[in-house]
Protein backbone atom coordinates (compact mmCIF):
# COMPACT_ATOMS: atom_id res chain seq x y z
CA UNK A 1 0.00 0.00 0.00
CA UNK A 2 2.82 2.38 0.85
CA UNK A 3 4.45 1.67 -2.51
CA UNK A 4 1.22 2.58 -4.26
CA UNK A 5 0.94 5.83 -2.33
CA UNK A 6 4.55 6.64 -3.09
CA UNK A 7 4.02 6.05 -6.81
CA UNK A 8 0.94 8.25 -6.74
CA UNK A 9 2.84 11.01 -4.99
CA UNK A 10 5.66 10.79 -7.55
CA UNK A 11 3.28 11.02 -10.52
CA UNK A 12 3.32 14.34 -12.35
CA UNK A 13 0.49 16.70 -11.51
CA UNK A 14 -1.83 17.22 -14.48
CA UNK A 15 -4.12 20.24 -14.53
CA UNK A 16 -7.81 20.00 -15.34
CA UNK A 17 -7.23 22.09 -18.47
CA UNK A 18 -4.54 19.68 -19.63
CA UNK A 19 -6.85 16.72 -19.04
CA UNK A 20 -9.57 18.33 -21.16
CA UNK A 21 -7.09 19.22 -23.92
CA UNK A 22 -5.87 15.64 -24.09
CA UNK A 23 -9.40 14.28 -24.21
CA UNK A 24 -10.38 16.77 -26.95
CA UNK A 25 -7.42 15.70 -29.09
CA UNK A 26 -8.25 12.03 -28.47
CA UNK A 27 -11.89 12.59 -29.51
CA UNK A 28 -10.64 14.36 -32.63
CA UNK A 29 -8.45 11.48 -33.78
CA UNK A 30 -11.17 8.91 -32.95
CA UNK A 31 -13.83 10.85 -34.89
CA UNK A 32 -11.86 11.37 -38.10
CA UNK A 33 -12.04 7.79 -39.49
CA UNK A 34 -15.81 7.83 -38.88
CA UNK A 35 -16.06 10.56 -41.53
CA UNK A 36 -16.03 7.73 -44.08
CA UNK A 37 -19.64 7.09 -43.02
CA UNK A 38 -20.73 10.66 -42.32
CA UNK A 39 -18.93 13.98 -42.96
CA UNK A 40 -20.39 15.37 -39.75
CA UNK A 41 -17.71 13.46 -37.82
CA UNK A 42 -15.04 15.48 -39.61
CA UNK A 43 -16.72 18.67 -38.46
CA UNK A 44 -16.86 17.31 -34.90
CA UNK A 45 -13.15 16.44 -35.05
CA UNK A 46 -12.39 20.00 -36.15
CA UNK A 47 -14.37 21.41 -33.24
CA UNK A 48 -12.44 19.14 -30.84
CA UNK A 49 -9.06 20.30 -32.17
CA UNK A 50 -10.06 23.96 -32.10
CA UNK A 51 -11.33 23.53 -28.54
CA UNK A 52 -8.01 21.99 -27.46
CA UNK A 53 -6.12 24.83 -29.15
CA UNK A 54 -8.27 27.46 -27.44
CA UNK A 55 -7.67 25.92 -24.01
CA UNK A 56 -3.90 26.05 -24.51
CA UNK A 57 -3.77 29.48 -26.17
CA UNK A 58 -1.90 31.13 -23.28
CA UNK A 59 0.66 28.33 -23.18
CA UNK A 60 1.56 28.54 -26.86
CA UNK A 61 4.73 30.18 -28.06
CA UNK A 62 4.25 33.82 -29.17
CA UNK A 63 5.43 32.91 -32.67
CA UNK A 64 2.76 30.22 -33.01
CA UNK A 65 0.03 32.52 -31.70
CA UNK A 66 1.00 35.23 -34.19
CA UNK A 67 1.16 32.82 -37.13
CA UNK A 68 -2.19 31.29 -36.18
CA UNK A 69 -3.87 34.70 -35.92
CA UNK A 70 -2.45 35.96 -39.22
CA UNK A 71 -3.18 32.80 -41.21
CA UNK A 72 -6.66 32.31 -39.75
CA UNK A 73 -7.51 36.01 -40.15
CA UNK A 74 -6.48 36.09 -43.80
CA UNK A 75 -8.26 32.79 -44.54
CA UNK A 76 -11.48 33.85 -42.85
CA UNK A 77 -11.42 37.25 -44.56
CA UNK A 78 -10.83 35.66 -47.96
CA UNK A 79 -13.70 33.19 -47.43
CA UNK A 80 -16.06 36.02 -46.45
CA UNK A 81 -15.06 38.06 -49.50
CA UNK A 82 -15.60 35.03 -51.75
CA UNK A 83 -19.03 34.47 -50.23
CA UNK A 84 -20.08 38.10 -50.60
CA UNK A 85 -18.82 38.91 -54.07
CA UNK A 86 -18.49 35.74 -56.09
CA UNK A 87 -20.33 32.55 -55.15
CA UNK A 88 -21.67 30.51 -52.27
CA UNK A 89 -19.07 29.19 -49.84
CA UNK A 90 -19.49 26.24 -47.49
CA UNK A 91 -18.09 27.84 -44.35
CA UNK A 92 -17.91 24.50 -42.55
CA UNK A 93 -14.73 24.07 -44.59
CA UNK A 94 -13.08 26.53 -42.20
CA UNK A 95 -13.35 23.89 -39.47
CA UNK A 96 -12.50 20.87 -41.61
CA UNK A 97 -9.26 22.05 -43.21
CA UNK A 98 -6.25 19.76 -42.56
CA UNK A 99 -8.23 17.64 -40.07
CA UNK A 100 -7.17 14.37 -41.72
CA UNK A 101 -3.54 15.52 -41.58
CA UNK A 102 -3.76 16.50 -37.91
CA UNK A 103 -5.38 13.19 -37.01
CA UNK A 104 -2.58 11.33 -38.77
CA UNK A 105 0.01 13.24 -36.70
CA UNK A 106 -1.88 12.48 -33.49
CA UNK A 107 -2.21 8.81 -34.43
CA UNK A 108 1.52 8.51 -35.21
CA UNK A 109 2.37 9.93 -31.78
CA UNK A 110 1.09 6.67 -30.23
CA UNK A 111 3.97 4.82 -31.89
CA UNK A 112 6.37 6.51 -29.50
CA UNK A 113 5.02 4.21 -26.78
CA UNK A 114 6.24 1.06 -28.53
CA UNK A 115 9.07 2.10 -30.88
CA UNK A 116 11.91 3.41 -28.73
CA UNK A 117 15.59 2.82 -29.54
CA UNK A 118 17.02 1.42 -26.30
CA UNK A 119 20.45 1.30 -24.67
CA UNK A 120 21.91 -0.90 -22.02
CA UNK A 121 22.61 0.82 -18.73
CA UNK A 122 26.08 2.36 -18.72
CA UNK A 123 26.74 1.47 -22.37
CA UNK A 124 29.59 3.49 -23.86
CA UNK A 125 29.08 5.57 -26.99
CA UNK A 126 30.96 4.20 -30.03
CA UNK A 127 33.35 6.29 -32.12
CA UNK A 128 34.63 6.17 -35.69
CA UNK A 129 32.98 5.74 -39.08
CA UNK A 130 30.55 3.06 -37.90
CA UNK A 131 29.30 5.35 -35.16
CA UNK A 132 28.54 8.05 -37.74
CA UNK A 133 26.62 5.59 -39.90
CA UNK A 134 24.74 4.17 -36.90
CA UNK A 135 23.73 7.63 -35.73
CA UNK A 136 22.53 8.69 -39.18
CA UNK A 137 20.50 5.52 -39.75
CA UNK A 138 19.15 5.52 -36.20
CA UNK A 139 17.79 9.06 -36.17
CA UNK A 140 16.61 8.73 -39.77
CA UNK A 141 14.58 5.52 -39.46
CA UNK A 142 13.28 6.05 -35.95
CA UNK A 143 12.51 9.66 -36.82
CA UNK A 144 10.61 8.41 -39.87
CA UNK A 145 8.16 6.71 -37.50
CA UNK A 146 8.11 8.53 -34.14
CA UNK A 147 9.18 11.94 -35.46
CA UNK A 148 10.78 14.42 -33.01
CA UNK A 149 10.79 11.89 -30.17
CA UNK A 150 13.60 10.02 -31.92
CA UNK A 151 15.67 13.20 -32.23
CA UNK A 152 15.40 13.84 -28.49
CA UNK A 153 16.11 10.23 -27.53
CA UNK A 154 19.36 10.17 -29.50
CA UNK A 155 20.24 13.78 -28.65
CA UNK A 156 19.83 13.18 -24.92
CA UNK A 157 22.07 10.11 -25.09
CA UNK A 158 24.79 11.92 -27.06
CA UNK A 159 24.75 14.95 -24.75
CA UNK A 160 24.91 13.06 -21.44
CA UNK A 161 28.57 13.83 -20.78
CA UNK A 162 29.13 16.96 -22.88
CA UNK A 163 27.20 19.38 -25.05
CA UNK A 164 26.45 18.39 -28.62
CA UNK A 165 29.28 19.11 -31.05
CA UNK A 166 28.80 20.68 -34.46
CA UNK A 167 29.27 17.29 -36.14
CA UNK A 168 26.61 15.71 -33.92
CA UNK A 169 24.13 18.55 -34.54
CA UNK A 170 24.70 18.31 -38.29
CA UNK A 171 24.23 14.53 -38.20
CA UNK A 172 21.04 14.67 -36.12
CA UNK A 173 19.28 17.55 -37.85
CA UNK A 174 20.07 16.62 -41.43
CA UNK A 175 19.45 12.87 -41.12
CA UNK A 176 16.23 13.41 -39.18
CA UNK A 177 14.75 15.96 -41.58
CA UNK A 178 15.72 13.78 -44.58
CA UNK A 179 13.05 11.29 -43.45
CA UNK A 180 10.51 13.81 -44.75
CA UNK A 181 11.57 12.89 -48.30
CA UNK A 182 9.84 9.49 -48.14
CA UNK A 183 8.29 8.50 -44.80
CA UNK A 184 4.50 7.93 -44.86
CA UNK A 185 4.48 8.61 -41.09
CA UNK A 186 6.14 12.02 -41.32
CA UNK A 187 4.03 15.17 -41.21
CA UNK A 188 5.43 16.11 -44.62
CA UNK A 189 3.72 13.16 -46.31
CA UNK A 190 0.43 14.10 -44.69
CA UNK A 191 0.79 17.65 -46.01
CA UNK A 192 1.78 16.44 -49.48
CA UNK A 193 -1.25 14.13 -49.70
CA UNK A 194 -3.52 16.86 -48.36
CA UNK A 195 -2.50 19.48 -50.91
CA UNK A 196 -1.85 16.97 -53.74
CA UNK A 197 -4.54 14.36 -52.98
CA UNK A 198 -4.18 12.48 -56.28
CA UNK A 199 -0.43 11.93 -55.88
CA UNK A 200 0.69 8.29 -56.04
CA UNK A 201 2.30 7.11 -52.82
CA UNK A 202 4.58 4.65 -54.63
CA UNK A 203 5.99 7.43 -56.82
CA UNK A 204 6.45 9.78 -53.86
CA UNK A 205 8.20 7.13 -51.76
CA UNK A 206 10.43 5.93 -54.60
CA UNK A 207 11.62 9.40 -55.62
CA UNK A 208 11.85 10.44 -51.98
CA UNK A 209 13.86 7.35 -51.04
CA UNK A 210 16.37 8.15 -53.81
CA UNK A 211 16.75 11.69 -52.47
CA UNK A 212 17.03 10.41 -48.90
CA UNK A 213 19.80 7.96 -49.83
CA UNK A 214 21.69 10.74 -51.61
CA UNK A 215 21.19 13.00 -48.58
CA UNK A 216 22.50 10.37 -46.14
CA UNK A 217 25.60 9.78 -48.27
CA UNK A 218 26.30 13.53 -48.42
CA UNK A 219 25.68 13.88 -44.67
CA UNK A 220 28.01 10.95 -43.89
CA UNK A 221 30.97 12.51 -45.70
CA UNK A 222 30.22 15.96 -44.28
CA UNK A 223 30.14 14.61 -40.71
CA UNK A 224 33.29 12.54 -41.28
CA UNK A 225 35.09 15.67 -42.48
CA UNK A 226 33.92 17.63 -39.43
CA UNK A 227 35.07 14.76 -37.21
CA UNK A 228 38.67 15.16 -38.36
CA UNK A 229 39.02 18.06 -35.92
CA UNK A 230 36.77 16.74 -33.15
CA UNK A 231 36.04 13.29 -31.78
CA UNK A 232 32.63 12.06 -32.90
CA UNK A 233 30.65 9.95 -30.44
CA UNK A 234 27.68 8.31 -32.09
CA UNK A 235 24.66 6.19 -31.27
CA UNK A 236 24.99 2.38 -31.14
CA UNK A 237 22.29 1.31 -33.60
CA UNK A 238 20.99 -2.25 -33.36
CA UNK A 239 19.45 -3.61 -36.54
CA UNK A 240 16.98 -5.80 -34.63
CA UNK A 241 15.39 -2.64 -33.22
CA UNK A 242 14.34 -1.50 -36.69
CA UNK A 243 11.69 -4.20 -37.09
CA UNK A 244 8.77 -1.94 -36.16
CA UNK A 245 9.60 0.97 -38.52
CA UNK A 246 10.06 -1.55 -41.34
CA UNK A 247 6.85 -3.42 -40.50
CA UNK A 248 4.80 -0.22 -40.40
CA UNK A 249 6.04 1.06 -43.75
CA UNK A 250 5.40 -2.31 -45.43
CA UNK A 251 1.95 -2.62 -43.83
CA UNK A 252 0.87 0.79 -45.11
CA UNK A 253 1.99 -0.03 -48.66
CA UNK A 254 0.29 -3.44 -48.63
CA UNK A 255 -3.02 -2.12 -47.28
CA UNK A 256 -2.98 0.75 -49.76
CA UNK A 257 -2.34 -1.72 -52.59
CA UNK A 258 -5.19 -3.98 -51.48
CA UNK A 259 -7.62 -1.13 -50.76
CA UNK A 260 -6.64 1.76 -53.05
CA UNK A 261 -9.89 3.56 -52.27
CA UNK A 262 -8.63 4.23 -48.73
CA UNK A 263 -6.44 7.28 -48.37
CA UNK A 264 -2.97 6.95 -46.86
CA UNK A 265 -3.94 9.36 -44.09
CA UNK A 266 -6.90 7.14 -43.17
CA UNK A 267 -4.78 3.97 -43.18
CA UNK A 268 -2.15 5.47 -40.90
CA UNK A 269 -4.72 7.07 -38.59
CA UNK A 270 -6.26 3.64 -38.02
CA UNK A 271 -3.17 1.43 -38.06
CA UNK A 272 -0.79 3.38 -35.81
CA UNK A 273 -2.94 3.36 -32.63
CA UNK A 274 -4.06 -0.22 -33.36
CA UNK A 275 -0.47 -1.49 -33.58
CA UNK A 276 0.35 0.43 -30.41
CA UNK A 277 -2.57 -1.10 -28.49
CA UNK A 278 -1.78 -4.65 -29.66
CA UNK A 279 1.87 -4.26 -28.69
CA UNK A 280 1.02 -2.82 -25.27
CA UNK A 281 -1.48 -5.65 -24.66
CA UNK A 282 1.38 -8.09 -25.14
CA UNK A 283 3.79 -6.12 -22.95
CA UNK A 284 1.30 -5.16 -20.23
CA UNK A 285 0.46 -1.85 -18.57
CA UNK A 286 -1.61 -0.65 -21.53
CA UNK A 287 -4.22 1.42 -19.67
CA UNK A 288 -1.69 3.35 -17.60
CA UNK A 289 0.56 4.13 -20.59
CA UNK A 290 -2.32 5.19 -22.82
CA UNK A 291 -3.77 7.44 -20.10
CA UNK A 292 -0.37 9.04 -19.57
CA UNK A 293 -0.01 9.57 -23.32
CA UNK A 294 -3.42 11.23 -23.64
CA UNK A 295 -2.91 13.63 -20.72
CA UNK A 296 0.75 14.25 -21.57
CA UNK A 297 1.77 14.06 -25.23
CA UNK A 298 -1.65 14.63 -26.79
CA UNK A 299 -2.47 17.54 -24.48
CA UNK A 300 0.84 19.19 -25.41
CA UNK A 301 0.48 18.80 -29.18
CA UNK A 302 -1.54 21.98 -29.54
CA UNK A 303 1.39 24.07 -30.83
CA UNK A 304 1.51 21.74 -33.84
CA UNK A 305 -2.27 21.37 -34.06
CA UNK A 306 -3.03 25.10 -34.16
CA UNK A 307 -0.41 25.65 -36.88
CA UNK A 308 -2.05 23.10 -39.18
CA UNK A 309 -5.56 24.28 -38.27
CA UNK A 310 -4.74 27.88 -39.15
CA UNK A 311 -2.94 26.80 -42.33
CA UNK A 312 -6.11 24.88 -43.26
CA UNK A 313 -8.24 28.00 -42.75
CA UNK A 314 -5.79 30.05 -44.83
CA UNK A 315 -5.78 27.48 -47.65
CA UNK A 316 -9.60 27.21 -47.62
CA UNK A 317 -9.97 30.98 -47.88
CA UNK A 318 -7.46 31.14 -50.73
CA UNK A 319 -9.18 28.31 -52.59
CA UNK A 320 -12.57 30.02 -52.13
CA UNK A 321 -11.28 33.24 -53.69
CA UNK A 322 -9.54 31.41 -56.54
CA UNK A 323 -12.49 29.12 -57.37
CA UNK A 324 -13.33 29.54 -61.04
CA UNK A 325 -10.42 31.94 -61.52
CA UNK A 326 -7.39 31.55 -63.74
CA UNK A 327 -4.05 30.98 -62.01
CA UNK A 328 -2.55 34.13 -60.53
CA UNK A 329 0.94 32.80 -61.20
CA UNK A 330 2.81 33.93 -64.34
CA UNK A 331 2.75 30.36 -65.71
CA UNK A 332 0.60 28.90 -68.45
CA UNK A 333 1.48 25.27 -67.68
CA UNK A 334 2.95 23.15 -64.92
CA UNK A 335 6.24 21.53 -65.83
CA UNK A 336 9.64 20.84 -64.24
CA UNK A 337 10.67 24.49 -64.58
CA UNK A 338 7.56 25.91 -62.91
CA UNK A 339 7.79 23.14 -60.30
CA UNK A 340 11.37 24.20 -59.55
CA UNK A 341 10.37 27.85 -59.23
CA UNK A 342 7.51 26.88 -56.90
CA UNK A 343 9.93 24.83 -54.80
CA UNK A 344 12.32 27.80 -54.64
CA UNK A 345 9.49 30.05 -53.44
CA UNK A 346 8.59 27.70 -50.57
CA UNK A 347 12.26 27.34 -49.63
CA UNK A 348 12.75 31.12 -49.60
CA UNK A 349 9.87 31.44 -47.12
CA UNK A 350 11.29 28.60 -45.00
CA UNK A 351 14.75 30.15 -44.76
CA UNK A 352 13.17 33.50 -43.87
CA UNK A 353 11.60 31.85 -40.82
CA UNK A 354 8.17 30.63 -41.94
CA UNK A 355 7.16 27.00 -41.47
CA UNK A 356 7.19 25.02 -44.77
CA UNK A 357 3.46 24.28 -44.39
CA UNK A 358 2.75 27.99 -44.83
CA UNK A 359 4.55 28.12 -48.17
CA UNK A 360 2.83 24.90 -49.22
CA UNK A 361 -0.61 26.22 -48.25
CA UNK A 362 0.07 29.29 -50.40
CA UNK A 363 1.52 27.67 -53.50
CA UNK A 364 -0.78 24.61 -53.57
CA UNK A 365 -4.06 26.43 -54.31
CA UNK A 366 -2.30 28.80 -56.71
CA UNK A 367 -1.04 25.91 -58.83
CA UNK A 368 -4.31 23.96 -58.99
CA UNK A 369 -5.80 25.88 -61.96
CA UNK A 370 -2.82 24.63 -64.01
CA UNK A 371 -3.93 21.02 -63.39
CA UNK A 372 -0.46 19.99 -62.23
CA UNK A 373 0.90 16.46 -62.09
CA UNK A 374 -0.06 15.60 -58.51
CA UNK A 375 2.96 13.38 -57.86
CA UNK A 376 5.38 16.06 -59.04
CA UNK A 377 3.56 18.51 -56.81
CA UNK A 378 3.98 16.08 -53.93
CA UNK A 379 7.73 15.85 -54.56
CA UNK A 380 7.95 19.64 -54.26
CA UNK A 381 6.14 19.61 -50.93
CA UNK A 382 8.14 16.72 -49.47
CA UNK A 383 11.46 18.19 -50.56
CA UNK A 384 10.71 21.68 -49.31
CA UNK A 385 9.77 20.19 -45.92
CA UNK A 386 12.87 17.97 -45.72
CA UNK A 387 15.30 20.76 -46.56
CA UNK A 388 13.34 23.72 -45.18
CA UNK A 389 13.25 22.08 -41.74
CA UNK A 390 17.02 21.65 -41.77
CA UNK A 391 17.86 25.19 -42.92
CA UNK A 392 14.94 27.21 -41.54
CA UNK A 393 16.08 29.02 -38.37
CA UNK A 394 12.58 28.92 -36.92
CA UNK A 395 11.54 25.42 -38.02
CA UNK A 396 9.99 23.26 -35.34
CA UNK A 397 13.04 20.99 -35.30
CA UNK A 398 15.60 23.78 -34.96
CA UNK A 399 13.55 25.60 -32.34
CA UNK A 400 13.38 22.34 -30.38
CA UNK A 401 17.15 21.81 -30.68
CA UNK A 402 17.75 25.37 -29.53
CA UNK A 403 15.44 25.09 -26.55
CA UNK A 404 16.61 21.66 -25.40
CA UNK A 405 20.35 21.78 -26.11
CA UNK A 406 21.09 25.52 -26.14
CA UNK A 407 22.30 25.72 -29.75
CA UNK A 408 21.30 28.89 -31.59
CA UNK A 409 18.85 28.37 -34.45
CA UNK A 410 20.69 30.85 -36.67
CA UNK A 411 23.89 28.88 -36.12
CA UNK A 412 22.15 25.67 -37.17
CA UNK A 413 20.89 27.46 -40.29
CA UNK A 414 24.44 28.55 -41.19
CA UNK A 415 25.71 25.01 -40.71
CA UNK A 416 22.93 23.46 -42.84
CA UNK A 417 22.55 26.12 -45.56
CA UNK A 418 25.28 24.68 -47.86
CA UNK A 419 23.70 21.23 -47.50
CA UNK A 420 20.27 22.67 -48.36
CA UNK A 421 21.60 24.40 -51.48
CA UNK A 422 23.43 21.29 -52.68
CA UNK A 423 20.46 19.02 -52.11
CA UNK A 424 18.17 21.54 -53.82
CA UNK A 425 20.16 20.94 -56.99
CA UNK A 426 19.34 17.23 -56.71
CA UNK A 427 15.67 18.06 -56.08
CA UNK A 428 15.50 20.12 -59.27
CA UNK A 429 17.25 17.32 -61.17
CA UNK A 430 14.71 14.85 -59.79
CA UNK A 431 11.85 17.04 -61.02
CA UNK A 432 13.25 17.14 -64.56
CA UNK A 433 13.88 13.38 -64.57
CA UNK A 434 10.37 12.76 -63.23
CA UNK A 435 8.86 14.92 -65.97
CA UNK A 436 10.79 13.05 -68.68
CA UNK A 437 10.01 9.53 -67.52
Amino acid sequence: MSDTNSAANDAPVVSQSQNIRGICVLLGVMSTPLALWHQGFLLFAGLCYWCASGLSWRNMTPRNRLQALVLSGIGLGAAVIAGLFSHSVDFTGLLKGNIALISMLVAVSFLGLVSQPSLAEGEQLPTGKRSILGTLLGVHFFGAVINLSALFILGDRLSQRRSLSRAQVVALTRAFSAAAFWSPFFAAMGVALTYAPQAKLSELMLSGACLAVAALVIIFFAVRQLSENERFEGYPLRLNSLWLPTLLAVAVLVVHYLYPQLSILFIITLSAPLICILTLLKRGGMVLQLRSHVHGRLANMTNEVVLFLSAGVFSFGLQSVLAGQESLLPFSEFNALTASLSYAFIMALAVSGLHPVIGISIIGPLLMPLQPDQSMLGIIFLSSWALGSAAGPLSGMNISIQGKYGIDGMQIMRWNLPYMLGMSGLVVLTLFVFERF
